[in-house]
């Protein structure tokens, strides 16, 4: 209850807090012509696309298994992920095509002190938005909640450069509006690619690293009888591993006492948080199934 409580006032606050400041945002940014903030506001558009993504994987992907999904729903959160991504990389497009346009047509920076407070108030807006979301990730080990973190993040960033655009302005630097707009397009893009590379990884059940392997064998090598551990096949979701593998175990022993151990090993890597729902092989330690037979 606590969980589902805490992901509400996030969405909430995600929702709620980008519907202000994409108001702010551009009227002031259409009214004083400047093309930095207007981006600011365009990406805050999608940010409430990516919000409204982040509450529909999250909640999706907390639904029990079932008969189309035994293994759960959790990597709803990572395709809404991705969604995020692609939020980031179309809006990319357009503020940079509106930036180059700029600087083209030579089009004049107006100045006023309303564009320093809606940056300033961008600014402090987003980085409470990103801590938060980025403590919530991190607690519920949620990609789509870390992910649109980061966009935040990149949004606080935004919100500076708008400044430095407006302090350009004082020198007759007109330029420096479009291309703060530009820099803001990098740090979106940036974002996107961070997202993707956290991502893509789970979405193609790339394999453990070698530290994960070697606990999973330090481990299962603990139980008593569990002569080897090989052919670890494990994937990742949102950062807990599950898969299989094979244990040996004397010959000798009745399939009720291989099964006893097979069971210990599961217990006891299941008890870490990082594994789950494991397939043990259970196979007899002989020369022809050994891959070390002085292992153990």
């Amino acid at each position: 209850m606590k969980t589902n409580k805490m992901t509400m006032i996030a969405n909430l606050l995600s929702i709620g807090g980008n519907f202000l400041l994409v108001c702010l945002k551009l009227i002031v940014g259409i009214l004083f012509s400047s093309i930095s903030l207007i981006a600011d506001g365009f990406d805050s558009v999608l940010d409430l696309v990516s919000a409204t993504f982040a509450g529909i994987g999250d909640r999706i992907s907390r639904k029990p298994p079932d008969e189309d999904h035994p293994f759960g729903h959790e990597k709803f959160q990572l395709i809404f992920s991705l969604a995020i991504a692609l939020t980031l990389f179309v809006s990319s497009y357009f503020i940079a095509q509106d930036s180059i346009m700029k600087l083209r047509a030579s089009i004049p920076y107006k100045l006023s002190m309303w564009i320093v407070i809606a940056a300033a108030i961008s600014f402090v807006g987003k980085l409470i938005i990103a801590i938060f979301l980025g403590r919530l990730g991190k607690k519920l080990n949620s990609p789509v909640f870390i992910a649109n973190a980061k966009n935040y993040r990149t949004d606080a960033i935004s919100s500076v450069f708008v400044g430095i655009a407006f302090l350009g302005s004082f020198f007759d630097l007109w330029w420096f509006d479009p291309a703060c707009a530009l820099i803001i397009v990098i740090l979106i893009l940036y974002t996107g690619y961070e997202i993707i590379k956290m991502v893509i990884p789970e979405l193609l059940d790339t394999g453990p690293t070698e530290e994960i392997i070697k606990q999973l064998k330090k481990i299962a090598h603990a139980i008593s009888d569990v002569k080897e551990v090989h052919i670890v096949r494990l994937r990742s979701v949102l950062g807990v591993y599950t898969g299989d593998f094979h244990i040996l175990v004397d010959s000798s022993l009745s399939i009720l006492e291989a099964h006893d151990i097979s069971e210990k090993v599961k217990e006891k890597l299941e008890e870490t948080g990082i594994f789950r729902d494991l397939v043990i092989h259970i196979e007899p330690f002989t020369p022809a199934e050994a891959l070390e037979p002085n292992k153990k």
